[in-house]
């Protein structure tokens, strides 16, 4: 009875986990495409307890898309300051994680190459291009895998022939 207990217990934390990893997705989703939510989007962030290293990893992505939001220059930096503090420990945590990559590219890819913050762009891309295929081996959800490969077709990140093996590998069935 004690082991059911048990197993029950940790099949909804880890459901609960999954439903709040999906909801950080579409919540970061949501504000990169209207950028008056992100205020939310980040205090929702804030006020969750999961510290995961993706989890952390969409807090430090929060941080950086706040300075679209706030109007002093001095606060401006000031997120992208703890959006690389914050991002370099997520990575650390997860090296391996096309997710927490992904985000650190996205970000990075955004802000102004001035501010040298910039400087993970051919890492972070040689990664996911050679680990993409594994997206169906990892908890993302395919769709997850062709929102990255439109973000690496739409930025020119990648060659063509880089570009081709992925989609390749993302559907295997199809000829492209």
């Amino acid at each position: 009875m004690r082991s059911l207990v048990i197993i029950v217990f940790v099949l909804l934390v880890g459901s609960s986990y999954s439903q709040s990893l999906l909801e950080v997705r579409k919540g970061f989703h949501d504000a990169v495409m209207e950028p008056k939510l992100t205020k939310e989007f980040n205090k929702y962030l804030k006020q969750s307890n999961i510290t995961t290293a993706t989890i952390n990893a969409y807090r430090a992505a929060s941080e950086a898309m706040m300075a679209r939001v706030v109007w002093n220059p001095i606060s401006k930096l000031s997120q992208v300051v703890k959006y690389a503090e914050l991002m370099e420990e997520a990575v650390n945590s997860d090296e391996d994680n096309i997710e927490i990559r992904f985000l650190r590219l996205s970000i990075e890819y955004n802000i102004p190459k001035f501010l040298g913050m910039s400087k993970h762009l051919e890492q972070d891309t040689d990664m996911i291009v050679k680990n993409l295929s594994d997206v169906q081996n990892m908890d993302l959800d395919p769709s997850y895998g062709r929102y990255i490969l439109s973000f690496l077709e739409t930025t020119k990140l990648c060659t063509d022939q880089e570009m081709l093996t992925m989609k390749q590998s993302l559907n295997p069935d199809s000829s492209i």
